[in-house]
């Protein structure tokens, strides 16, 4: 790596961690919890957007549509049930939890059941998101010592330590806004990767002359994905 590479992987690590301190004064448990519920839809937008996301799907999807065999755009047929979860959530789900004044989902669970609902519920995800946190981060390590030489426990460290001093320090704020700042370097180094990428095929037009066209199929009505014994219905638009 180059002395701008140090640089700005430090200025990066440095923001994180501002973010933790510009936001390290909350009131009450609610406003470190819920960001005292003054956080606007826009930023609360990217940051599920960015919670959607990780180095997996960055690095996952664009080798399952491109190089996978089987592969190809078919994959945003999976991705179209996440937008539509989010809309039951948000209509069916959310205003229930909104109004009730909880903090999380789980002290909803023990007004509403009991707390043997609320321990066990949360236990499942404690555990579920811990394997899925861990395999993210350590795929991004792998990412990290493949293009800039980190090694990849170095990178484990770095990572773990800084999100878990920032997120502990500025509470939900920070986590939002540091989701914010994610998702805005996620889109300009998609938009990045799509201009190189094309300009080193001779562009749009060639693309497309040397792109496999199964692959730029999106939906297929007709796989309804209930079965995949023929290998060929594993993402169905139905279900």
């Amino acid at each position: 790596m180059t002395s701008i590479d140090y640089i700005i992987i430090f200025l990066y690590l440095t923001i994180f961690l501002a973010i933790g301190f510009f936001f390290k004064e909350n009131k009450s448990s609610k406003d470190y919890f819920l960001g005292g519920r003054s956080v606007g839809w826009g930023p609360l937008t990217l940051s599920t957007m960015a919670t959607q996301l990780s180095a997996i799907s960055f690095i996952s999807a664009p080798a399952f549509v491109g190089l996978k065999n089987g592969g190809g755009m078919q994959w945003l047929t999976f991705e179209f049930g996440v937008p539509l979860a989010m809309a039951f959530l948000m209509i069916a789900i959310v205003p229930t939890l909104y109004k009730s004044g909880v903090v999380s989902v789980y002290e909803y669970l023990e007004n509403r059941f009991d707390a043997s609902s609320r321990l066990l519920i949360s236990f499942v995800f404690q555990i579920s998101r811990s394997v899925a946190t861990g395999v993210m981060i350590y795929t991004m390590a792998l990412i990290l010592q493949a293009t800039v030489g980190i090694d990849y426990w170095l990178s484990i460290l770095l990572i773990g330590i800084i999100t878990l001093i920032y997120s502990f320090q500025g509470g939900m704020k920070a986590v939002i806004w540091g989701d914010v700042i994610q998702m805005i370097i996620l889109f300009i180094g998609i938009i990045i990767c799509l201009f190189f990428g094309l300009n080193e095929l001779g562009g749009i037009e060639k693309f497309f002359e040397l792109v496999d066209k199964e692959r730029l199929e999106v939906v297929n009505f007709e796989k309804l994905g209930f079965s995949n014994i023929s290998k060929n219905d594993e993402f169905g638009f139905w279900p």
